[in-house]
């Protein structure tokens, strides 16, 4: 596995992600929406407002994230399945890993960045009217700059493992099932924030290491990752 190969893969992915007019709107859409309602819903009275507004970092900078991740790793996975594209990257004297690694890190950079961009305008709207400004805890500060992006490449490559592996309609499925089950786990997260009142630092290493160790698991998936196998799944 070549870094050099890794980061080619990742410049050509987000190459055409950026180029993908149609694409690009669909993710920045989803998270200027999402990031308009959650910054318009923050309540009005200052110290509740503080709380509410770092909850809502806490919980919308993961979720967004994942839910671009999830838009723009259709078209770098399936779609290029679905047209042989990736039948071309196979025959290159690039590893599979470095493929699947490449792709993932292409995803996760402009989701991401969309993740940031959405918890600075949820920010912003939050001030609106504001008898002082409000800037995010020290502890949402590290979860957005830290934790958020670990989880969202670990969700992006979990995607793209199952999308290089399965045929299309187990793809459906299990990608469903994945995003159900990161949803879950982040609704669980946002319940013991919420009940806590504020976003605490064993809140945000309990996501970090869990982000951490989903990480390690999919990163072990990838000795099963086969040519042979990606090859009978193409449409």
């Amino acid at each position: 596995m070549s870094l050099d190969h890794i980061m080619v893969i990742a410049h050509k992915e987000l190459r055409e992600i950026v180029t993908n007019k149609a694409l690009a709107f669909s993710g920045i859409f989803f998270a200027a929406w999402f990031s308009i309602m959650t910054g318009l819903g923050v309540g009005e009275e200052q110290v509740a407002r503080v709380s509410q507004l770092n909850n809502s970092l806490f919980y919308m900078g993961a979720l967004i994230g994942l839910f671009v991740g999830y838009i723009y790793s259709g078209q770098t996975y399936l779609r290029e399945k679905q047209t042989g594209i990736v039948e071309t990257l196979l025959c290159s004297p690039v590893s599979l890993r470095s493929i699947w690694i490449g792709k993932a890190i292409g995803v996760a950079i402009p989701s991401t960045i969309l993740s940031l961009l959405a918890a600075a305008a949820i920010t912003a709207l939050a001030n609106r009217g504001a008898a002082q400004a409000m800037l995010p805890s020290s502890t949402v500060l590290v979860h957005l700059l830290l934790v958020v992006p670990v989880f969202i490449i670990t969700a992006v490559a979990l995607m793209g493992f199952a999308q290089l592996m399965l045929g299309m309609r187990e793809n459906m499925i299990v990608n469903m099932a994945a995003i159900m089950l990161l949803f879950a786990a982040l609704a669980v997260t946002r319940m013991v924030v919420e009940e806590a009142e504020f976003v605490t630092w064993s809140a945000v290493g309990g996501l970090g290491g869990a982000s951490l160790a989903l990480l390690a698991i999919t990163a072990a998936l990838g000795r099963f990752l086969s040519r042979e196998r990606i090859i009978r799944t193409i449409s």
